[in-house]
């Protein structure tokens, strides 16, 4: 049932949905749609949108459609200046897959009321049916890197603007390695992902296999691992964590976290360590980043936009065919994504393990360099983009 939904959806209901005829006006407020209530990456994507917004003066209105929202204390977010006015355009922080039902939700003639923006993060070169579909009903569409602006962009005649995650240095609650049961000597490294985004693509294997290289000579490593997604449920995060039963210096920790405490992983982390296969931002290697945390990340893909070359530690990758049984990627033909190596990303750990000085230094550069890169591709300017581009 969920695939004829699956083909239903991707090529019937995103055909049936119009497009609105409404210029941008700025002077109306703008509407975040999207899961503002859910832990999930695409509703951290909307709450970091209404929030950017919210800071520079621009009037909102959220707009919650989460299909099951989360426990308040998860989310931890709060918004000011939210406007009750009739939008002028909204932003949909939700991508193609989503978007029928929270249309639907909202009402098929409510929806050609405004000037109509996907925000979508696609993580890899080839576009599947199902997302071309969807952008016929799109005015505008706003990506969270230059990687998946080249993917998208030849597919519609709409604008696509480079708009990345505004990412800040949030609250992070102390304790961490207390609560894990980790010595405060170790040398801690962390990764964060969702199972249910592709554990195949998010490739925590490889940073398994290299913090194994890395901690046969470094004795007091430590490796956290926080998963989101059910084991009873997945049998690729089940088989995962079976791997590493008996490794008294692996743990995967699939309980639910408040944002500050993964944020507080994120910033007692020695080294974060992303061996991820393909990402259309990648929100948490950013996150260590504006946390000052030592980042070894795949040198492919979004997250190429932002880790400063000299002062992350960048693993260059081979690039090979794309298998994987997830749906968003199933049935893609010559697709590729990284396959970078655990030994050279073991001995980036190594070199930041020998010189944690050098480390910090070089943690302080990537944040510089970050910062830099959001503040000339807010929201606020794509929305003064737009202005322009309607004015001309």
């Amino acid at each position: 049932m969920r695939g004829v939904y699956r083909r239903v959806r991707g090529h019937l209901l995103q055909r049936l949905i119009v497009k609105s005829r409404l210029a941008f006006n700025p002077r109306r407020p703008v509407e975040i749609v999207g899961y503002l209530s859910m832990a999930a990456g695409v509703g951290e994507s909307a709450r970091l949108c209404a929030a950017a917004l919210s800071q520079v003066g621009r009037e909102i209105v959220l707009a919650d459609v989460s299909t099951h929202p989360d426990e308040d204390e998860l989310v931890e977010w709060t918004s000011e200046q939210i406007s009750g006015g009739q939008p002028g355009s909204r932003i949909w922080h939700l991508n193609p897959p989503m978007l029928p039902r929270a249309i639907l939700k909202k009402g098929l003639g409510n929806f050609t009321r405004a000037f109509n923006i996907g925000y979508w993060a696609w993580e890899l070169e080839v576009v599947p049916a199902e997302w071309r579909n969807a952008m016929h009903y799109m005015n505008a569409v706003f990506v969270p890197s230059e990687f998946t602006r080249r993917a998208i962009a030849p597919h519609t005649t709409a604008p696509v603007i480079v708009v990345p995650h505004p990412v800040t240095e949030r609250p992070a609650a102390d304790g961490i390695r207390q609560k894990f049961g980790i010595a405060e000597d170790a040398f801690l490294v962390s990764f964060i992902f969702s199972a249910g985004s592709s554990i195949n693509r998010k490739n925590p294997q490889a940073a398994i296999e290299a913090f194994r290289l890395f901690s046969a000579e470094c004795r007091n490593a430590f490796l956290l691992m926080k998963a989101s997604g059910n084991p009873a449920r997945d049998e690729a995060l089940r088989a995962l964590m079976q791997s590493v039963e008996g490794d008294r210096n692996i743990r995967i920790v699939i309980d639910n976290l408040a944002s500050s405490e993964i944020n507080g992983i994120i910033r007692d982390s020695n080294a974060y360590l992303s061996l991820h296969r393909s990402e259309g931002f990648g929100l948490t290697v950013a996150e260590a980043i504006m946390h000052r945390t030592p980042v070894v990340s795949t040198g492919w893909s979004g997250t190429a936009d932002f880790c400063d070359p000299d002062n992350t530690w960048l693993v260059e990758p081979s690039l090979i065919p794309v298998i994987d049984d997830h749906p968003e990627f199933a049935d893609l033909k010559d697709a590729v994504w990284a396959d970078p190596s655990p030994l050279a990303a073991a001995a980036h750990l190594k070199g930041i393990y020998s010189d944690p000085d050098g480390a910090r230094r070089k943690s302080e550069g990537a944040r510089d360099y970050l910062m830099r890169h959001l503040a000339k591709h807010s929201y606020d300017k794509a929305l003064s983009r737009l202005s322009a581009m309607q004015a001309s």
